[in-house]
């Protein structure tokens, strides 16, 4: 039976050519800031071992336990031993964080003059979870690791970086950051203490998960999005009362930092992240308006003890990410204009057998002289082609038919005006350089 392939697997999709310029757009303003700030770009494996991110975000994560993909290869006879070992512990990313770590432990970052900070740009992760809006199970991330300081400074720095992109691509207006402390290994036994304390007095009331939560992972029960639980979480001790002098301290600075940029914050005590590496600073970007946080639009915080946990030294670290989709379905959503992709400036048209032979040769010679310049094979007709180059916004054709191939001269036709004039084909340079006025 014949099957036709006219769909692609839930929860992926296509970046089709009329969305690019929102990517585009979005990687270049990216790009800009990062590059402003000194930040260097690294990109990781899309496959990498399994254990990496048990050891990093956690067993009780609802990455590793409900939303990892393995790999395997469909022909395993063959396979040496080796092959098989990595086989069968090889997953698709479900996030980057935990390899930039590794790769900062491998390559012998702590070596570097610290600290070392660094962005990655449309990386693709993947996690099986239930589709939804802004929620894809393979999703594109962009993000931001700084390793080797413990300053305040930097976590804040950080929020910035992100309030300068927002206020870029022209979402910051209802921007709002959600930020919280959650102590560090020292004074995280004495918070995990208050917390089971005050929930195993109502865990009747508890749903499944966040009974399981309390046993494993306490701090989770404070981020459960269960009506009943929020309800009881909202009398829960607050984290911050906890946390020692130290961690106070520091996060007191972030705050005062943010209040000098005056960028809009929010103090949430029930604020943890799903990962088992934070510590002390934990924050989101959101609409204001989503006052339940169904839609984050941004989530990082500090992982000062992930270096450590992965083999290498005692490194403080900080970092954040956030998905493309969710950001570009906002850019459309509130109708922001994106700059159109740079495309041709000039097209070559081509008329006989002559002519296609002398086109690419030009095409190539104008490009490297910086003019953008392209030629459409299969159309055989003077108005088909110049019907294309208004199609496509070039300012520019420039038509060879049998006489120009043969006496080596050119058309130069400016499309707007519609007026043109025949030229010594040495001279298109000058031509095109008046035109262009560069």
């Amino acid at each position: 039976m014949s099957e036709t392939f006219d769909r692609i697997p839930r929860g992926t999709h296509d970046i089709l050519p009329e969305d690019e310029k929102y990517w585009s757009f979005v990687d270049d303003i990216l790009k800009k800031h990062c590059l402003a700030m000194g930040l260097n770009q690294i990109t990781t494996p899309v496959i990498d071992f399994k254990s990496l991110f048990i050891r990093s975000v956690g067993t009780q994560s609802d990455i590793v336990k409900k939303e990892i993909y393995s790999v395997q290869r469909l022909d395993t006879k063959t396979e040496d031993t080796k092959d098989k070992e990595e086989r069968d512990e090889l997953v698709l990313r479900p996030e980057v964080t935990a390899q930039v770590a590794r790769a900062y432990i491998q390559h012998g970052m702590q070596t570097w003059p610290q600290p070392v900070r660094l962005f990655y740009l449309r990386q693709p992760n993947f996690r099986y979870e239930r589709p939804q809006a802004g929620r894809y199970r393979q999703h594109f991330q962009f993000g931001v690791e700084s390793f080797g300081s413990d300053d305040p400074l930097t976590d804040a720095q950080l929020i910035l970086l992100l309030w300068q992109v927002f206020q870029d691509i022209k979402l910051s207006d209802n921007i709002i950051f959600d930020i919280n402390t959650i102590g560090c290994k020292k004074c995280r036994p004495d918070v995990k203490k208050q917390i089971v304390k005050y929930y195993k007095a109502h865990e009747e009331q508890l749903c499944d998960d966040c009974r399981e939560r309390l046993k494993k992972n306490p701090l989770r029960v404070l981020d459960c999005k269960n009506p009943k639980c929020q309800e009881i979480t909202l009398e829960a001790p607050q984290i911050i009362d906890s946390i020692c002098p130290e961690c106070q301290t520091h996060f007191r600075q972030i705050l005062e930092i943010l209040d000098e940029l005056e960028i809009p914050y929010n103090l949430n005590p029930q604020l943890v992240r799903g990962l088992d590496y934070y510590t002390r600073t934990v924050f989101e970007a959101r609409e204001e308006t989503d006052e339940k946080r169904q839609s984050s639009l941004v989530g990082g915080g500090r992982y000062d003890d992930l270096v450590e946990e992965l083999g290498g030294t005692p490194t403080p670290a900080v970092g954040f990410s956030f998905g493309y989709e969710r950001i570009i379905e906002k850019l459309k959503e509130k109708e922001i204009e994106v700059p159109e992709l740079l495309g041709p400036e000039v097209l070559l048209v081509q008329l006989g057998d002559k002519a296609k032979i002398k086109s690419l040769p030009l095409v190539a010679k104008l490009n490297r002289l910086g003019f953008r310049t392209t030629v459409i094979p299969g159309k055989e007709s003077l108005r088909s082609q110049l019907r294309m180059a208004d199609r496509l916004g070039c300012e520019i054709a420039l038509i060879i038919g049998q006489r120009e191939a043969f006496d080596n001269t050119i058309i130069f036709r400016k499309m707007k005006e519609g007026v043109q004039e025949t030229i010594d084909i040495e001279r298109i340079e000058k031509f095109l350089i008046k035109y262009f006025k560069r």
